[in-house]
């Protein structure tokens, strides 16, 4: 019953609801409820009805946050992370807007009970109960098992969006830009040094005018059994730094840039620079397309939270299976339509 900011779904429970409702409504309304029975035709103070509107919403707040805590102390460690993973900025943005089809919002019913699952770390009884490189498949499994190449499809899929959110605003956008080659710069320990190294996006003028950043994107499950003891802040700063270590001192040194990492997680998480993108992102995005910068975050989160969901949810479903692929390089269509008399 809690809001989906806090991990809920949303759904009040009005027995529980309806007596701080009721008592919200009669403190609001109590000045022009006073000027009626008094016959004054002086409407109420302006200031006052927002001072009395502010003080039922705070209320509301803490007895919410009260409810939470609540809760949480009475989840076992993996539901309780499960919990704060769904509280997280943008992580449930996919639970509040209108399902239509035509913006790419639509889940069918086993994808929704899926997500619903996947959002509480519920168990899903009818996956298989072997992966095929031989391992117990479970949700953990799924999002972290590089058979079938369903994890790189979920890394490009964000990498694609991204990019496509950034020519709208940046010039000189591509994708996966091979970096210079060294020619004997000397750099930090952990650097790639590699000659082919390459990133997963390059924009001109994104934080600075006329000047190039690069962007690397990594998309970690937090709920795998290597980041057990680690909170969510812990693994984004650990992705972080891992990236930086390796990309960041290139770019500032060779190439003249800047380096952000992106690092977002499978349940709908960013890390701290990835929502510093966003932020800077949706500014540019509302100044070029004249709308507020609310509504304008609010939209690029859909999309990325939509993205990040209909990935998991292919890592989840998704064969993973070797498939046989059908070789046409050598195929002469037209020779074989003749000698098999196809008509065109």
């Amino acid at each position: 019953s809690l809001p989906v900011r806090m991990g809920g779904l949303g759904f009040e429970n009005p027995q529980q609801s309806s007596p701080l409702e009721y008592e919200s409504s009669v403190a609001v309304t109590e000045p022009l409820v006073e000027c009626i029975i008094a016959q004054s035709h002086q409407p109420p103070e302006e200031a006052d009805m927002r001072s009395r509107s502010l003080k039922t919403r705070t209320k509301k707040m803490e007895m919410l946050d009260k409810k939470l805590e609540e809760i949480k102390t009475d989840l076992p460690p993996r539901s309780l992370k499960a919990v704060d993973l769904a509280c997280e900025k943008g992580a449930s943005s996919w639970l509040t807007v209108l399902p239509l089809r035509e913006l790419g919002y639509n889940l069918n019913k086993q994808e929704f009970r899926d997500a619903i699952k996947m959002r509480y770390n519920w168990g899903i009884p009818d996956l298989p109960k072997v992966c095929i490189c031989g391992d117990v498949f479970d949700i953990d499994h799924a999002m972290i098992c590089k058979r079938g190449g369903l994890v790189i499809q979920r890394h490009n899929e964000i990498r694609d969006l991204e990019a496509e959110l950034l020519s709208a605003v940046c010039k000189d956008v591509e994708v996966e830009p091979t970096l210079q080659p060294l020619s004997g710069e000397t750099l930090n320990n952990g650097a790639n040094t590699s000659s082919d190294a390459r990133l997963d996006i390059h924009a001109r003028s994104f934080w600075e005018r006329q000047r190039s950043v690069f962007f690397d994107v990594r998309v970690c499950h937090p709920c795998a059994d290597s980041y057990r003891e680690q909170t969510p802040a812990q693994i984004y700063r650990q992705h972080e730094s891992e990236k930086k270590r390796k990309y960041a001192n290139r770019v500032l040194e060779v190439e003249q840039g800047t380096f952000t990492p992106l690092i977002f997680s499978t349940t709908g998480g960013m890390g701290t620079e990835c929502k510093m993108f966003h932020k800077r992102l949706a500014e540019l995005l509302s100044i070029k397309k004249n709308e507020s910068y609310a509504t304008t975050m609010s939209w690029v989160r859909a999309k990325v939270s939509f993205a990040l969901l209909r990935s998991a949810l292919l890592c989840l479903r998704g064969t993973r299976n070797i498939r046989k692929t059908f070789d046409t390089t050598d195929i002469d269509f037209t020779l074989e339509n003749a000698m098999a008399n196809i008509s065109t």
